[in-house]
């Protein structure tokens, strides 16, 4: 055999088995869903069809040559040019079909329907009127390649062919400008495989039109075997980004094998066999028949053999492999602590798998505007498992991010820096394999956290409970003598005779005032905020406040300022609750502020997604709050001043909470003083 007829075997072969095998592949929903097939996978089935058909018929032809002749048979190679030609006639229109499906689908069927794309394949389809005239052709006369008898046919069909290559990769010229920028991995595919189609019509045509290559010439064969390069493009991807599985170990086994027998018996049996014939006189063909059938015969014992030493290759990286995801699984049970656990993975996958650095970023920690954000958000918005070639990613020096999913939620991220070389498929597999076990591991620390974090409050509520029912016993113990002993001492005021000790019961009564603003916290703070019988109108309600307020303001120098924007009645438990919030907050405000400071009491209506909510902020001109102490502020009995209880932030947060709001802190407000306190609360409808 001469080297070209080895290309044509080997090539043709090839070729008809890949396309063959996408087609089934398809038609067994491997490569989409398991529901019906839909239109874009019908029109690729067609597609690998026909290429499937065309090579496979110049197989048959190349091997009718080989073992009969061109002069043998010529009816059975009448039928393997008949499906030779079949195939190949409706190549251009089955590719240009399963574009305009793709497109369509692409768009979401904005710019062409579904039925407008089924009538465009139809209409693709109208020059296979000709196909009876051609297999008319070459079932009559003389015996002929199809490629000399259908000559006058060929012109307008290398037209045809160019104008469908051509059209087919200016729609994946326009499928690349429509995805996104930072979509570089499905941009490049798609541009890559414009090309190749532009270059393959050129070639056809400049084969079949201008040269007018024959059957055996090398640029038929080569324009051929060019057929299988935009195949080979998708199939490059389908491998490299696991749309489907490869059974590499498996494919390794039978090529090893394929290679080992095809060499025994290139050099072994043929070579044999002809040093017998000439210096024994065996018969030809005789020794080689029974060498081969020895062959066949320790086929299954060779294919063990070599399925162990492919399975000592594979053993050693795909045990490390399994004793990285065992770590992280086993290790994962002895943290009680989510960090902990996080640092422990992370760890263990990057010295296990030999990566420069690992990355898992939990969800609710990404910044609101951060790249790990946004990365987040484009597999959310892909539905993707995987992101490459992202700026993001480029920008932070990273090589790929895993999604972290539980029951189709995204949770996190796992982001991994390696060089790319280094990041084979195996390790890719794994990484997969990971993200699914790291996220199953994140969400049980979560759970546990939770459990931790809820029995803790559960812990707090009821030591708190204890301590207010506690603090309202003695409080109403203590409430009724301060009442009866500043009456007594506002009475001894009025006394001429005790004017020597005005002062002295000033002090007391004041005093008495303290520690019923005292009591009267601890009260609030053991128990629901009172409700008034009747509802009251929110300025009205704010002004009652500050006039309530205003003598403190006055006698510590605060200037106490108010804005109102919107008006709105509130019902009896919402002005009670805010009420006792809003005394608090300007009561710590007029203290932190000082003498000479300010208070800015500010109040609007707005709308959030049809509902309406109240905004009131408190904002002073005091020195502010540290940052240590902003986290524990509303905490109960949490207090930086030498008298208080601490117990007014934590009112404000307990009656915000009971509207169904929020309150939050803003220190420093600007040039590093004051503080603002806003809280933000629905408002009801009636």
């Amino acid at each position: 055999m001469s080297l070209l007829e080895i290309i044509k075997l080997v090539g043709f072969a090839t070729g008809a088995a890949l396309h063959l095998y996408i087609a089934w592949l398809i038609w067994q929903r491997r490569l989409g869903s398991r529901k019906n097939l839909n239109q874009v996978e019908r029109a690729f089935i067609v597609l690998g069809l026909c290429l499937g058909v065309w090579f496979v018929g110049n197989l048959l032809i190349s091997l009718h040559e080989l073992l009969l002749t061109r002069e043998r048979l010529t009816a059975a190679l009448r039928a393997w040019d008949t499906l030779t030609m079949i195939g190949v006639a409706l190549l251009p229109a089955a590719l240009l079909h399963a574009h305009v499906a793709f497109y369509g689908m692409m768009t979401r069927y904005v710019r062409l329907s579904p039925r407008q794309v089924t009538l465009t394949g139809f209409a693709l389809y109208t020059p296979m009127l000709f196909l009876p005239y051609a297999v008319y052709l070459i079932a009559t006369g003389p015996y002929e390649s199809f490629l000399i008898k259908l000559r006058p046919l060929l012109l307008p069909y290398s037209i045809w062919f160019l104008a469908a290559l051509w059209s087919a990769a200016a729609i994946d010229w326009k499928i690349k400008d429509r995805l996104d920028a930072k979509t570089a991995r499905e941009r490049a595919f798609f541009k890559r495989l414009a090309l190749i189609l532009f270059f393959n019509g050129a070639f056809e045509f400049y084969v079949v039109a201008v040269a007018r290559s024959g059957p055996n010439d090398p640029l038929w064969i080569i324009y051929v075997l060019l057929g299988m390069l935009p195949t080979f493009l998708v199939a490059y991807h389908v491998y490299r980004y696991k749309i489907v599985d490869v059974a590499i170990k498996d494919s390794l086994v039978y090529a090893a094998f394929a290679v080992v027998f095809i060499a025994i018996y290139t050099y072994g049996i043929r070579r044999l066999d002809e040093i017998l014939v000439e210096r024994v006189g065996a018969r030809p063909g005789v020794v080689e028949a029974i060498l081969i059938l020895g062959m066949f015969a320790l086929a299954g014992p060779l294919v063990r053999l070599m399925d162990r030493m492919v399975q000592r290759l594979f053993a050693s990286e795909f045990g490390l492999y399994r004793d990285v995801v065992r770590r992280v699984s086993a290790g994962a049970a002895g943290f009680g602590e989510l960090n902990s656990l996080v640092l422990y993975a992370q760890e263990t996958i990057r010295q296990g798998l030999e990566l420069e650095s690992v990355r898992i970023v939990r969800l609710d920690e990404m910044a609101p505007e951060g790249p790990d954000r946004r990365i987040a958000q484009k597999m959310i918005q892909w539905e993707a498992d995987i992101v490459e070639a992202n700026e993001d990613l480029a920008r932070a020096g990273a090589t790929a991010a895993y999604a972290l999913r539980r029951e189709g939620e995204l949770i996190g991220i796992m982001v991994v820096s390696s060089e790319r070389h280094t990041l084979t498929s195996e390790k890719r597999a794994v990484l997969d394999v990971l993200a699914g076990q790291v996220a199953i591991e994140l969400e049980a620390g979560r759970l546990v956290d939770e459990k931790v974090r809820l029995e803790r409050e559960l812990a707090q509520r009821e030591r708190l409970a204890t301590l207010g029912q506690m603090a309202a016993t003695v409080a109403h113990e203590v409430k009724n003598p301060l009442s009866s002993i500043k009456s007594i001492a506002q009475v001894m005021r009025e006394e001429p005779a005790l004017a020597e000790y005005d002062r002295d019961l000033t002090l007391i009564v004041t005093e008495i005032d303290r520690l019923n603003r005292t009591v009267s916290q601890l009260l609030a703070f053991s128990r629901p905020s009172y409700a008034d019988a009747r509802p009251i109108s929110l300025r009205e309600m704010i002004d009652s406040t500050i006039a309530l307020l205003g003598h403190d303001a006055r006698e510590s120098g605060v200037k106490l300022g108010v804005e109102v924007r919107g008006d709105a009645t509130l019902a009896g438990p919402e002005a009670s609750a805010l009420r006792e919030a809003l005394s608090n907050l300007i009561l710590n405000a007029i203290q932190a502020a000082g003498s000479s400071g300010e208070v800015r009491v500010e109040a609007a209506i707005g709308s959030e997604g049809g509902d309406r909510r109240l905004v009131l902020s408190v904002t002073d001109t005091g020195p502010g709050i540290p940052p240590d102490a902003q986290r524990r502020v509303f905490e109960p009995f949490y207090t930086t001043k030498s008298r208080g209880t601490g117990l007014g932030l934590a009112i404000v947060q307990r009656r915000a909470t009971e509207l169904g709001g929020a309150v939050d802190l803003l220190s420093p407000v600007a040039e590093n003083y004051g503080t603002r306190f806003r809280l933000v609360t629905p408002l009801s409808q009636g």
